[in-house]
C-alpha cells in the first residue's frame, strides 16, 4: 500500500504541494511497471484501501476508472468530504479542510464519491468490493454509498460484517476480497 500521510489520496486544496491523487494514477503506476513485471494495461490493474485508504480507492476509481478494473474498499471513510464541521471533532475538521477546501467548495464537489457516482456511467465503470463492520460508524455512510450504487446500476458487493473498525475486521475479509479480485480480472480478458 503506498503511504498515504493522511491525504485521503487527494491533491490538497490548501498545500499545492501535496499531490497525492497525481502520485498514485500517474507516478505509482508507472513505477511498478517499470520497476516488476507486472501487467501494464488497466484490465489488469486493481486498488483496494481501508479506512482512508478505501475512500481513495473508491473515489480514485469513480476519477480515473480508464485505469481500473477493481476497487476495493473496507471499512471506506466515503463521507468525508460532505462531513459537516462538528465542534467535538474540530481538528480532524480543519485537517479535512486543508484537503477537501471549505463546505461547498469545487474541490470538495470533484473529490466527493457521492457526487462521482452520481455523474459516473455505471457502464464504463471498475468492479466495487465494500465492506463496512456492524459496529462502526462509518456503517451508515457506507449503506447509503451501496444503495447509490445499487440505484444507479454500478458493479457492486457490498458486505456488512461483524466487527469494528480494525484489523482483525479487516483481515477476515481479505479472502473475500481477493477471490472476489481474481474472478473480476478473469472476465475482463
Amino acid at each position: 500500500m503506498p503511504e498515504g500521510d493522511e491525504s485521503y489520496y487527494t491533491n490538497s486544496a490548501e498545500h499545492p504541494q501535496d499531490r497525492y491523487e497525481d502520485y498514485v494514477v500517474n507516478d505509482l503506476i508507472g513505477d511498478v511497471e517499470a520497476r516488476f513485471p507486472v501487467a501494464d494495461e488497466p484490465g489488469k490493474r486493481a486498488i483496494i484501501g481501508i479506512s482512508m485508504g478505501g475512500f481513495g480507492a473508491v473515489k480514485l476509481v469513480l476519477r480515473h476508472p480508464e485505469l481500473f478494473v477493481f476497487a476495493g474498499g473496507l471499512s471506506s471513510a466515503i463521507d468525508v468530504p460532505s462531513r459537516s464541521f462538528s465542534i467535538h471533532r474540530i481538528g480532524p475538521w480543519r485537517h479535512h479542510a486543508s484537503i477537501f477546501g471549505p463546505l461547498g467548495s469545487a474541490t470538495r464537489r470533484e473529490n466527493d464519491p457521492f457526487l462521482l457516482a452520481r455523474s459516473a456511467n455505471p457502464a464504463k465503470t471498475p468492479y466495487f468490493f465494500l465492506t463496512c463492520g456492524d459496529q462502526e460508524g462509518l456503517l451508515p455512510a457506507n449503506r447509503s454509498f451501496a444503495k447509490l450504487l445499487q440505484e444507479r446500476g454500478f458493479k457492486y458487493e457490498f458486505h456488512v460484517v461483524s466487527g469494528g473498525h480494525h484489523w482483525h475486521e479487516w483481515n477476515a475479509q481479505l479472502e473475500a476480497m481477493f477471490h472476489s479480485l481474481w474472478q473480476h480480472l478473469a472476465t475482463e480478458h
